[in-house]
């Protein structure tokens, strides 16, 4: 008889994804927990019952505690905590991803601002800034002039936050008005969808509105996508791929991804990929 190990399923708000992951959990008959994080604590010394931790929250900070915790008692975390950690930088996934050969835009980044409007020229105007952490496209902003990048740093200055003190500046892709939210299990692509801009925005994030369609998987999307996955230690992600002029670019890797969007357009049962993945780490022990 083989012995399952018990999974904490947890979570900050149930959010469709996490619903869709729930039944998929019933469905399988697995040896699982429920657990809102915010009501959890973490005593020492401890039992070490931790069994595995499926992660779902929706806080950066709190998942990355989290993971951090459970692996440090003795536990597992999926995804892993430093894929977490890696994931929820920016700066720190391209790095790794360049090292590794992966693809990605030509990329700058700067620790003040003085440098970052000198960074400029290198990836060209007009250009892309992001924050190093965040999600849903917030604070990431298009600059046609260095008049813009300092608009933007003094915007920045004012918020008095140390990270946005680190600026990621990449080039501008010429994609054509979408970008590609692959979304990898384990060794497979499973699922992909088109973003597509709408309106004035030229942001294609479905989170704002985006609209999307299935995409047809072709080799060099699957091993762009699996390679980015991999190259920062995740089980599974959303990885997020542009088109362009010389191919393929990944843009970012998310560790926690929501699929709703990605499951409804394709058809694809995505929480059911997901699910067994963790029903064959947890058998696995």
């Amino acid at each position: 008889m083989v012995l399952i190990e018990v999974v904490h399923f947890l979570y900050d708000v149930i959010r469709l994804d996490e619903k869709l992951l729930i039944r998929e959990f019933d469905n399988l008959r697995m040896n699982y927990r429920l657990i809102n994080a915010e009501e959890l604590t973490f005593e020492f010394p401890n039992s070490n019952d931790m069994g595995i931790a499926f992660i779902r929250t929706v806080s950066q900070h709190r998942t990355q505690m989290l993971s951090q915790l459970y692996e440090a008692i003795g536990g597992r975390s999926i995804n892993p905590a430093m894929s977490i950690l890696i994931g929820n930088n920016k700066a720190v996934t391209l790095a790794i991803l360049s090292r590794l050969g992966v693809p990605i835009p030509n990329s700058v980044i700067a620790l003040s601002g003085r440098v970052a409007i000198r960074s400029l020229n290198r990836v060209g105007i007009p250009a892309i800034v992001k924050p190093v952490h965040g999600s849903w496209g917030r604070l990431v902003s298009l600059l046609g002039s260095s008049d813009d990048m300092d608009l933007l740093i003094r915007h920045r200055n004012s918020m008095e936050n140390p990270q946005y003190g680190t600026y990621l500046l990449q080039e501008f892709v010429k994609k054509p008005g979408r970008d590609i939210r692959v979304t990898v299990v384990g060794d497979r692509a499973v699922a992909a969808i088109y973003r597509y801009v709408v309106g004035d925005d030229w942001r294609t994030n479905t989170a704002r509105g985006g609209k999307a369609e299935a995409v047809r998987i072709d080799p060099e999307l699957e091993d762009i996508s699996v390679k980015a996955t991999k190259a920062i230690g995740a089980y599974y992600a959303g990885v997020d791929v542009v088109e362009s002029d010389g191919g393929y670019k990944i843009l970012e890797v998310n560790t926690v991804p929501e699929f709703k969007n990605v499951q409804r357009v394709t058809g694809v049962n995505v929480a059911r990929h997901i699910a067994e993945l963790v029903l064959d780490m947890a058998r696995r022990g």
